[in-house]
């Protein structure tokens, strides 16, 4: 199993932030059997801690501790692809990079690619894409408009 992948047993997710060499897509059986045991792993969670009757619709505590982990690793076991970075932390894939918020409890989500890749163009659409997925796991995602006008998510579990 690659690094990137697991860490000592663990699924390393994939921000879009990583270098390309460590973020192969992920579109091997192996990853997939992994995103959906971590799914069910969440689902678990869920259902253990959160009271009322429907524990599954809400995040849990653990999730809330690990938002950046818990935001990406649902977007990419929906489907989402995740971008990669290079040495100076350029885009050189389009897809999702998540990263911590301006704010303790939240995440941002970016629509981001190369230089000439269109994906200031596909923002919109993709970042919907990724907000109906959150919003269907209990995730608030917000659309903002940031400095250019370019859109981004602002992600926190309620």
């Amino acid at each position: 199993m690659r690094a990137q992948e697991s860490q000592a047993g663990r699924l390393r997710v994939r921000t879009g932030a990583e270098r390309l060499d460590e973020a192969e897509p992920g579109e091997t059986g192996a990853r997939s059997a992994e995103l959906r045991a971590a799914l069910d792993g969440i689902r678990s969670i869920r259902r253990f801690t959160n009271p009322g009757p429907d524990p599954a619709a809400r995040p849990a505590e653990w999730e809330r501790l690990r938002l950046l982990h818990t935001v990406s690793l649902l977007l990419e076991a929906e489907g989402m692809p995740a971008s990669a970075a290079s040495e100076d932390g350029e885009p050189v894939r389009t897809g999702y990079r998540a990263a911590e918020g301006d704010r303790v409890g939240r995440v941002s989500v970016r629509w981001v690619g190369p230089r000439g890749s269109g994906a200031r163009y596909q923002e919109q659409e993709q970042l919907r894409r990724c907000q109906e997925a959150l919003r269907d796991w209990g995730f608030e995602a917000l659309e903002i408009r940031g400095p250019g006008g370019r859109r981004y998510l602002e992600v926190e579990a309620v």
